[in-house]
């Protein structure tokens, strides 16, 4: 099948798609839900209380991974409401990250309890959604800050 970019071409505007992405990345945490650890206290068997006396403790390990993303702070001015007094309200903010592969595969396996930037913590809203640069491939998911 005949093309309109050469394949030179090709190359150029994927390698320039991938300088833009190692241009303006950034760091982001992607926490993941614990792990849950049993640990059994072994005390002697209390009788005549109907209750179990060898109490079960918990400890969590926490799970999370630093991944490189594109951030991108996104408020419209219709979400922008200014009152009578001048003071301004903002809503939610919704943001929106790009990602490579790796950080799809993470943040898409178990659960993601949350997602960590800029001091800043936040809710996944939304699945990946595929972003296709003439076969190179990101995935861009929005969030929302939590309070």
């Amino acid at each position: 099948m005949a093309s309109l970019i050469l394949s030179s071409e090709l190359a150029a505007y994927k390698q320039a798609i991938n300088d833009h992405f190692d241009t303006f990345k950034r760091s982001i945490t992607v926490h993941k839900e614990p792990i849950k650890n049993i640990l059994q206290n072994t005390t002697n068997q209390l009788l005549g209380y109907q209750e179990d006396s060898n109490i079960v403790d918990y400890t969590y390990t926490p799970r999370n991974q630093t991944f490189d993303a594109i951030i991108n702070y996104n408020l419209s001015k219709e979400n922008l409401q200014i009152d009578d007094e001048i003071k301004l309200k903002f809503p939610n903010q919704i943001v929106e990250i790009k990602v490579k592969e790796n950080a799809k595969n993470y943040i898409n396996q178990d659960i993601t309890e949350k997602i960590t930037f800029d001091d800043k913590t936040f809710n996944l809203i939304s699945t990946d959604i595929i972003k296709n640069y003439q076969g190179l491939i990101y995935y861009v998911y929005y969030l929302n800050e939590t309070k």
